[in-house]
């Protein structure tokens, strides 16, 4: 069988993470929204607020005091470094039928 080159969309390549972001943070605990996308955990993200604002009324629409924080991208990664172990990645949930994953360890 000879080689196949798959085209960039096929495997995600055509896609990248935004330079700024925004996450869902909780200040009282400082604590950040989080997403299970099978095995991997990782720090929800968002490029925009409607999105993230749809996810924090359906996903954590019980949690009082929940805010939409913006930061860069690089900050994002450090902030999923920081929280203690499953979370393993950043994920861009724009589209959560469709999401982005950047491993961060």
């Amino acid at each position: 069988m000879g080689e196949k080159t798959l085209p960039r969309s096929t495997l995600g390549l055509d896609r990248a993470f935004p330079d700024a972001v925004v996450v869902l943070h909780h200040p009282e605990t400082d604590r950040y929204g989080c997403y299970c996308l099978g095995d991997v955990h990782g720090l929800a993200c968002f490029s925009h607020d409607e999105p993230a604002i749809r996810f924090a009324q359906e996903a954590l629409g019980s949690i009082p005091g929940i805010v939409l924080r913006s930061m860069t991208f690089h900050q994002a990664r450090e902030v999923a470094k920081s929280r203690p172990l499953p979370v393993v990645a950043v994920i861009l949930l724009d589209d959560p039928d469709d999401p982005l994953v950047h491993y961060v360890r």
